[in-house]
């Protein structure tokens, strides 16, 4: 019996050890996902908002009109 206990323990903490890695494993590859999803949104944020285009486009608009439209010939 004693061997049966020692063998039943061996293998409990052989399961566990096992559990351990595999979710070491997960959590880094879910860390790895979520640092990759990261740095693909930074690379896009690069990018001007649609906030920010509509604005300059706005103010090259109030420029033109304010500059270069008088000096238009007119009839």
């Amino acid at each position: 019996m004693p061997f049966d206990d020692y063998q039943r323990e061996s293998s409990r903490r052989i399961d566990h050890q096992r559990e351990m890695v595999r979710r070491s494993t997960d959590e880094s590859s879910r860390r790895r996902d979520r640092e990759e999803r990261h740095a693909r949104r930074d690379s896009d944020s690069d990018d001007l908002s649609l906030g920010t285009q509509v604005v300059l486009a706005v103010v090259a608009l109030v420029a033109f009109l304010l500059v270069v439209y008088p000096q238009l010939p007119h009839r």
